[in-house]
């Protein structure tokens, strides 16, 4: 589409080309005789210069002036005429340069109808360095590499890069200093052998390209391209387990360690390459592609870490509608044994087994906006001793925060069970007023705890397979529960591994269901809803 300018003849000021509809008169004579291109020169990211307007006779009269092929934006700033005998003047004009070359033409459009045309050469804005962010995503199973974000410096346009402008590869270190690389069980797919470059390097099979914002989002102009990649993990049922095969290079956090209680949830680190092809956009050819900072995802951003009372960390997400007047739940809960924090995975607890679900979308309308409090235990693990710290925690969130008081609620999964129990019978003089509490994967409570559990009017829900010998003891808890008159529930998934739909897990993490909402009750209310509906 043919673009246009509009601006005051006499006022010297910039104009911006973008807008289509009106011509940007030019002061002129009646006769205009020349119409030319001056030197243009490349200054931070702009190609900036003159067009030169010569006329015969008085200066009292307009021509237009318009302009197409521009890709950037294009910023004119007109002349004045100072008196009748001024027979010239020139038009600054300033053209964003982008990642490929533009041809502007300049048109001016005499008294006559007659027009003038002069064209300027606008080179490519060429890039030194880039920077390369390597991106990582959380699902259920864990933690991975899911792709790149390009930071190229220079303006590029929608559909100036594919999947095919950029090869990349990485290479994946364990926080223990291993380096991924072997194929099988928990390793690198068999069936992606292929993407092997030896020394621990793998392709990574770029799926799709396409100029961004800073967040990834797609833009119709930008200086960033995202890499989408293919990365993630293939499941397959095995007995009460599951077998689970990686994207080579993609897994970014695992447990590491030499028994379950040694091992640890940590962050892996990468060495990321990438380079364009000739498909790039020409701006890029010559660049020193360089890795930046490995970015979290997004969810994983959005919780504010701290230190935690007597050691570990604590991880809080705040709802964007919560105000004092619009005082939004609080969800506490308690990771398992391989979340510990270790000194060099804070937040570890929320991508091992991701509960960042609980700040995802479908946790947070079911609730219309919540807290989500997920503290990370030390070395040592959740148990009694730790219960005074916890309540002084969650007591501090309450206040420092625009929780509702009425709608405090906590879980755990596995050992977080072991903290979850402590809290809900709780006789301290700090305990917290919970309205409800989830025993995932674990849990049991006597008579006389069931009994505290009723008294303070906490609804409960377990959560376990049968094939999960943690969970062993929820048919007593909840037996005990309706008999001391508590609000209770539980579902009992069937032998077999944990199926959610997607992946396959071992039969002891029922707390998949949980993430995904998949726990519905005989009413048809699901897990999530259950919760929502919870006051004190």
């Amino acid at each position: 589409m043919r673009k246009l300018i509009a601006c005051a003849i006499g006022i010297l000021m910039a104009f911006s080309f973008a807008a289509p509809g009106n011509a940007m008169p030019v002061a002129s004579g009646n006769n205009v005789h020349t119409f030319q291109a001056g030197a243009f020169e490349a200054h931070d990211g702009w190609y900036s210069g003159e067009i030169l307007v010569g006329w015969h006779g008085n200066g009292n009269n307009t021509t237009d002036l318009t302009f197409t092929g521009n890709t950037g934006d294009v910023v004119a700033t007109p002349f004045t005429v100072e008196s009748n005998k001024q027979r010239e003047g020139a038009v600054g004009v300033e053209i964003e340069m982008t990642a490929e070359e533009q041809e502007v033409v300049f048109t001016l459009t005499r008294v006559n109808g007659k027009s003038l045309t002069t064209t300027v050469e606008v080179p490519a804005l060429y890039a030194d360095t880039v920077t390369t962010h390597a991106l990582r995503t959380a699902i259920n199973p864990g933690y991975y590499y899911s792709g790149a974000l390009i930071d190229a410096g220079i303006t590029m346009t929608a559909g100036s890069v594919d999947k095919d402008s950029f090869l990349a590869k990485a290479r994946v270190t364990e926080y223990n200093g291993d380096v991924q690389g072997g194929f099988g069980n928990f390793g690198w797919d068999p069936e992606k052998s292929d993407y092997a470059l030896g020394d621990g390097w793998a392709m990574w099979n770029v799926v799709d390209a396409y100029v961004s914002d800073a967040d990834g989002n797609r833009v119709e102009k930008g200086q960033y391209v995202k890499l989408d990649i293919e990365w993630g993990t293939r499941t397959v049922e095995a007995g009460n387990a599951a077998e689970r095969y990686d994207v080579p290079a993609t897994r970014a956090a695992w447990y590491v360690g030499a028994s379950p209680w040694t091992s640890y949830m940590s962050f892996a680190t990468v060495d990321l390459e990438i380079e364009p092809t000739a498909s790039a956009p020409v701006g890029l050819l010559d660049a020193d592609f360089v890795q930046g900072e490995t970015q979290h995802d997004p969810l994983f951003d959005q919780f504010q870490l701290s230190e935690a009372p007597g050691g570990g960390m604590a991880a809080l997400y705040t709802p964007d509608n919560a105000t004092a007047d619009n005082r939004r739940p609080l969800l506490v809960w308690f990771h398992g044994t391989g979340e510990r924090y270790n000194g060099g995975n804070a937040g570890g607890n929320l991508v091992g087994n991701r509960a960042l679900s609980f700040a995802d979308e479908e946790f947070q309308s079911a609730l219309d906006g919540a807290y989500v409090l997920a503290p990370q235990s030390t070395t040592s693990g959740w148990n009694q001793s730790r219960l005074a710290d916890m309540e002084q925690l969650i007591q501090s969130v309450i206040d420092n925060n625009h929780v509702d008081p009425d709608r405090v609620y906590v879980g755990g999964l596995s050992m977080g069970t072991g903290m979850t129990t402590p809290l809900i019978t709780s006789l301290n003089e700090g305990a917290i007023d919970f309205a409800a509490a989830m025993l995932v994967s674990g849990g049991g409570l006597s008579a006389a705890q069931a009994g505290i559990v009723a008294d303070k009017g906490i609804a409960v829900y377990l959560v376990g397979n049968t094939s999960d010998g943690a969970a062993n003891n929820q048919p007593a808890a909840l037996e005990n529960l309706l008999a001391a008159g508590a609000d209770a529930k539980m579902m009992r998934y069937p032998a077999g591994p944990v199926f959610d739909g997607t992946y396959y897990y071992g039969a002891h993490d029922s707390w998949n269901y949980v993430y995904n909402n998949l726990v519905v009750d005989e009413e048809g209310v699901t897990i999530f809803e259950w919760l929502a509906n919870q006051r004190r």
